[in-house]
Order: C-alpha cells, then structure tokens, then sequence
C-alpha cells in the first residue's frame, strides 16, 4: 500500500436500479451483459424472476408496436399474419404465454394491441417493485412504464408520434413515459438517472451516498491488509463510528476476500444505538459485542476499554492486525503505544480532522473513509432495527392478557352468565379486535359491533 491518503480516488457509481430499469424497459440482453460485466448476478436474478420476465415482454412488444406501426398492420390485415407468426414479437409473445398471458386476439388492429398492452402493463408493474430499493421513490420509476391515458386510441397516437420523433432520446430506442430531452444515456448509472428521473417531477435526487462506492482502490488495500497479515481483528468503537455506515463497508466487501477476519470486537455505551446489536445479521464473522458500564454518568469508559482490549488480542491471543473503526483522535495513543502490531484504520471524514489524518499517514498507516463506501444496500439491516424497535415500543401498549380481561370484566359487572354466554363474548367481541390507526396516526383498539 503506497498511498495512504485515499480522498483523491476516483469513486465508482452503482449501476444496479438503471439496469433493471434497462432490462424491464426491454433492452437487449447482450447489449447489458457485455457493456456491464460486474452485473451478471443482476441480470442473472432478472432473468429469474417471473414478474420482470412478463413486464420485459410486454415492454418490448409496446415499443416494437410503435416502432413498426405500419408494417406490424399490414402484416395484420393484407398477410393474415398475427402478432405470435411476426418475427419480431414471436419470442416475447411466447414467454408471456409461457406465464400464462395470452395477447393474441382475432381481429385486432395495432392500436387496440397497445390499449391491452397499456392494460397489462399497468396489472403488472407493483409485481416489480420490491426489485428497487426503497429509498429510490417508487411512484417516480412506476411512471416510466405507464404511457398517459394509455386506454385511449388518440392518446397513444399522440404519444406515439412524440417517441417516434424522439426515439434517439430514449434510451436505448424504448418507450418510456417520460420528457424526451438531450441528455446521452440516461441509464448509464444510478446517479445520472435517478438525478434525470427525480428532475422531471420538479424534485432532487442528493443521497449520493446511495449510489456511489469506495474505489476499488481503497478495497484492494483492505483486503491486501487482510492477507499480508497472519491474523485481523476489526475493533469498533462505537461512540464515535457509525453503525449503518459499518454495515454497508461490510456488504460492500467481497465476502471471499473478508473471510479471514479473525472477528468484530464492538465496545459499545449504553448511550449508543441499538443497531449495533444487529451487525451480526449481515456477516458471517464472529461479533463480539462488549458493552462498557459507566462508574460516572457523564464519563465514557469505552476508550480505555477499547485500549485494554485491543492490548490483549495482541499480547494475549497473537492477533497481529487491527481495523480500528473509530473517528476519535484518542485512537493515536492506542497505535503509538502497540508499533509492533499493524493497523488500517476507518474514519468518517466529517468527524476526523487533518492532524490525526496526517498523524497516520507520518506513521505510514492506512486509511480510508467509511462514507465512501455504498449505503444503499443495507435494508435487510436496517428492516430488521426498525422491526424490533417498532415491536419493543408497543409491546406493552397492547399486550393485554384477555382471558383475565374477560374475567375482570364479569366480576366489575356482578353479572351471572353461563359458560357458553361467556364464551360466545369473548369470540365475537374480543377475540376480533383489532388495531385501527385514523387520518391523524393515532392507534386504538376497536371493537366489532
């Protein structure tokens, strides 16, 4: 590792939500593959997946209805040719029948072909939603595929006539509902195409830091630490790092090249998130977990916790490396004091100021940024925070033991009633209730009439 300073890389754009868009809309295949190599898994996945094989279809037989309108027709009415003994829509017409979905009708001319493709399309599209990521809006990249009152015969004309005079503004020469303007190819990367795509709803699109990543630079560093080293612990301080940031470094990383992390040392204080406690669902190496006590409420222990501990793994367990994850100056006492051992270090830039930045590379010790890294990518991680926060919050608010609720209700009452009475009540009145939240968010329970 000849740099230590990594800010200058160049940081490479993701692709992911512009090339499913690109297969969905109908784009060819060999076209994707070759000009986008890293992203077989992608197309991989889409080819796969049922619901992006019957929108892809039923994409590129719109677009092809409108790019050869009047050959399409005249093969229709003068050949008696329909659209399933038409070259250009055979193998798109058989995959849909494949699924089910039969597009072939008697008698159909071209514009009544595109009001039912409209409707299809407009059928299908929520089945292709959870292929984007939830930060990206949804009602933004739904639109793209549903052409402007799409059941009437003079609106796809007119739509028609505007994509077949801009096509070479659209990408790839497919339909999309969209503004056709200059702007090369709009689906080149997520962050010129969710920049376009947000601009054409008067919106903008500026978490960068969903689409880009770390260069593959400052990875190849990482994992050259990793194997030029006999054994590496990442040690984490947690008050001073940040948790989703942490996990999108680790998604991030080639899993095949992180495998011989010994373990995730987290010195945690009871004032951090509670995300950390869920690290280990996106990882396969060991997390452990040390949460420090406080002997006085306004004084951290972590430090020198974090110190104590990383002073053992060397001294007692023969752990020659360290990633330290931590943006606190204080970790320059921890690597001066230990010259034998070999630290990458993790920082956020906006926390770590340019004497420790500078102390490091004087010492000749990498590191790099983890806000350089990919955070798009952890919704699995974050959906699994937010359930069990959700769940601990109204836990008791509604956990009710009902049986002693039935019981307390009779005896508050004096009422004599029979089993079968008793019983009947508690069926039809308390085992229905259920949650109802109104215009305003506010939750209660309601009861059945």
């Amino acid at each position: 590792m000849d740099e230590y300073d990594n800010s200058v890389f160049y940081q490479p754009v993701q692709k992911g939500v512009a090339l499913t868009v690109g297969y969905l809309i109908g784009t060819r295949m060999d076209f994707l593959v070759e000009n986008n190599p890293g992203y077989k898994d992608l197309f991989e996945r889409l080819s796969q997946d049922k619901e992006a094989v019957i929108l892809r279809s039923l994409c590129n037989i719109r677009t092809n209805l409108m790019l050869n309108y009047t050959n399409t027709e005249r093969n229709i009415v003068f050949n008696l040719q329909n659209l399933d003994r038409q070259e250009i829509y055979k193998e798109d017409v058989r995959t849909l029948a494949k699924n089910d979905i039969n597009i072939i009708k008697v008698n159909y001319k071209v514009n009544r072909y595109l009001v039912d493709i409209n409707s299809l399309i407009s059928q299908h599209i929520l089945n292709v939603k959870d292929l984007f990521p939830e930060w990206v809006k949804w009602d933004y990249i739904k639109s793209l595929f549903l052409m402007p009152k799409g059941q009437s015969e003079e609106a796809i004309k007119a739509e028609s006539k505007k994509f077949i005079q801009s096509r070479l503004l659209y990408p790839f020469t497919r339909y999309i509902n969209w503004h056709p303007v200059e702007e090369g190819n709009i689906l080149l990367n997520d962050e010129k195409f969710l920049k376009i795509l947000y601009r054409q709803f008067k919106d903008e699109f500026s978490d960068i830091s969903k689409v880009k990543d770390a260069s593959e630079s400052v990875k190849t560093n990482i994992y050259d630490f990793i194997k030029n080293n006999k054994s590496t612990v990442i040690v984490v301080d947690c008050e001073n790092s940040d948790a989703y940031k942490l996990a999108s470094v680790l998604k991030q990383l080639d899993q095949n090249e992180i495998e011989r992390i010994h373990k995730i040392m987290l010195y945690d204080d009871i004032h951090t998130t509670r995300a950390w406690t869920f690290l280990n669902k996106i990882t396969n190496i060991p997390v452990e977990h040390i949460l420090v006590d406080r002997i006085k409420e306004n004084k951290s222990l972590v430090d020198m916790k974090m110190c104590a501990g990383v002073s053992a793994s060397y001294y007692r367990d023969n752990i020659s490396s360290f990633i330290l994850c931590s943006s606190d100056s204080d970790f320059w006492g921890l690597i001066s004091s230990l010259p034998e051992a070999k630290f990458l270090v993790m920082i956020e830039y906006s926390k770590c100021g340019p004497d420790i930045k500078n102390a490091l590379i004087e010492n000749g010790t990498y590191y790099c940024s983890i806000d350089d890294f990919c955070t798009g990518n952890i919704k699995n991680f974050k959906m699994a925070i937010l359930h069990n926060e959700l769940e601990s919050r109204v836990k008791d608010i509604v956990e009710i033991d009902t049986k002693a609720l039935l019981d307390d209700i009779f005896t508050t009452l004096r009422m004599e009633i029979s089993d079968a009475e008793k019983q009947n009540f508690y069926k039809k009145y308390i085992q229905s209730m259920a949650l109802h939240i109104d215009r305003d968010g506010i939750m209660k329970i309601k009861i059945q009439d």
